[in-house]
C-alpha cells in the first residue's frame, strides 16, 4: 500500500503542475479571441471622440441612460465618424450636429481633423504609396477642394464614416443596411442627392450621390477610382490653364462638383462600378428607388436617406439617416468667382467683331 501512495505521489504532483500550465497556455493562445469579441471591444465604455489638437474625451453615458448596443452592425466597416474643419474652435450648432454621430451610436468612435492635423494625416498614409496626392494636396490653393479630397483620402485610408459639420445621424448607423444585405459584400454606402430619370443613350449622368455623408471600407476600391478621378482632374485643368496645382483658381474650374465635388465622386464610382461589373452603370440603376439597393459593391440609399429637402421629403422611401443643414460657406466663394469668369468673358469682344472692325 505504502509503495502505491509513493508511485501515485509524483504523479499527483505531475498533474498539479501541469493543470495550470495548460490552462496559462489556452488562455495565451485562444483565450483573447474567445473571451473578447469585436463588440466588446468597442463597448460603451470606451467611446472616444477625437480631436486632433486638443484630444478632447467627453463624459461616458451612465449605464442607466445609456443606449444598449446593436447585435448587427455595418458588416466590416469601422464603426468611426470622420470630420474636419480649418480649426478645432467649432460653434456650438457645429458641436451638437457632430455630437449627433456619439449620441445615435454610442459605440462608434469620432475624429476631427484640423486643417494642420489633417496635412499630417495624409502625409502618414500616402508618402510612401502615393506621393502626387501628397504633392498636389498640400499644393492646392482653394480650400474646398482639399475638403473634398480630404474626406475621400481620410475614409480610403481608414475607412469608416464621413460626416460634414453641419450633419446630423438621424437614425443608428447599424441600422442602416437592411437585413437582405448584411451578409453582402459593400465597399461604400452612398445616398442620393438628386434622383433623376436616365436621360438617354450618350447623355451625362442626370443623378447625383451626395458626399456631406458616405460610408467606406479601408483601401476601398470605389474610393481609390474617386481620387484617382480627382487627381487627374486637377492635373488636367492645371495643364489647360498652364499653371501648376498652387496656381489653380476658382475661375478655372467649370464647377466644383464636377471638379473635386459630388458629381465627380458620382461619376467616378459608377466607372468604377461598371469596371466590377463589365456592363454600363447608369442612373436606370437607382433612379426611383424606395429602399436601399446594392449595385455590385455600393449601397445606394434613396432621396430620403440623406438629402430629404433636395428631394422634397418623400413618404415612401424609408426613413431618414442623416441630414444636411446647409451651413457650408464655399458656395459663396464660388457664385462670386463664376460671377468674376463671366463679366471677364463678356468683356472679351467675340471674333467676328474684331474681324468687322479691322
Amino acid at each position: 500500500m505504502r509503495s502505491s501512495l509513493k508511485t501515485l505521489r509524483p504523479l499527483g504532483l505531475a498533474l498539479a503542475l501541469i493543470a495550470p500550465l495548460a490552462m496559462f497556455f489556452y488562455l495565451y493562445t485562444e483565450g483573447p479571441q474567445a473571451l473578447l469579441s469585436p463588440k466588446t471591444e468597442l463597448s460603451h465604455s470606451a467611446v472616444l471622440i477625437e480631436t486632433a489638437s486638443t484630444g478632447t474625451v467627453p463624459p461616458q453615458p451612465s449605464p442607466a441612460t445609456e443606449k444598449s448596443q446593436p447585435t448587427a452592425q455595418i458588416y466590416r466597416v469601422p464603426e468611426k465618424a470622420w470630420h474636419s474643419a480649418k480649426f478645432d474652435n467649432l460653434t456650438e450648432n457645429q458641436r451638437g450636429w457632430i455630437g449627433s454621430w456619439t449620441k445615435t451610436n454610442p459605440y462608434c468612435r469620432q475624429e476631427l481633423l484640423t486643417d494642420r492635423s489633417a496635412q499630417a494625416f495624409v502625409r502618414a498614409h500616402f508618402h510612401e504609396t502615393r506621393p502626387d496626392i501628397v504633392e498636389i494636396y498640400e499644393a492646392l490653393p482653394i480650400a474646398i477642394l482639399r475638403a473634398d479630397l480630404l474626406r475621400y483620402l481620410i475614409v480610403l485610408a481608414e475607412g469608416g464614416i464621413w460626416g460634414d459639420l453641419d450633419v446630423t445621424c438621424e437614425k443608428d448607423v447599424a441600422e442602416w443596411v437592411p437585413a437582405e444585405y448584411r451578409n453582402s459584400t459593400i465597399d461604400m454606402i452612398v445616398g442620393l442627392e438628386f434622383d433623376m430619370p436616365w436621360r438617354g443613350p450618350g447623355k451625362p449622368i442626370a443623378s447625383q450621390f451626395c458626399n456631406w455623408v458616405f460610408v467606406g471600407q479601408k483601401s476601398s476600391r470605389n474610393l481609390q477610382v474617386v481620387v484617382d478621378s480627382v487627381i487627374a482632374k486637377l492635373k488636367q485643368i492645371a495643364h489647360e490653364n498652364n499653371v501648376t496645382i498652387s496656381g489653380l483658381t476658382l475661375e478655372m474650374l467649370s464647377d466644383v462638383v464636377d471638379v473635386t465635388g459630388p458629381k465627380m465622386m458620382t461619376i467616378a464610382i459608377l466607372k468604377s462600378l461598371e469596371q466590377l461589373l463589365n456592363r454600363t452603370v447608369d442612373d436606370r440603376d437607382f433612379a426611383g428607388i424606395k429602399q436601399p439597393k446594392l449595385v455590385g459593391d455600393v449601397l445606394i440609399m434613396p432621396g430620403n436617406a440623406f438629402a430629404a429637402n433636395q428631394n422634397n421629403h418623400p413618404t415612401d422611401q424609408g426613413d431618414i439617416l442623416a441630414t444636411h443643414h446647409y451651413e457650408g460657406s464655399w458656395k459663396k466663394e464660388d457664385a462670386e468667382a463664376k460671377e468674376r469668369k463671366k463679366q471677364k468673358q463678356q468683356a472679351v469682344p467675340a471674333p467676328d467683331s474684331l474681324a468687322s472692325a479691322a
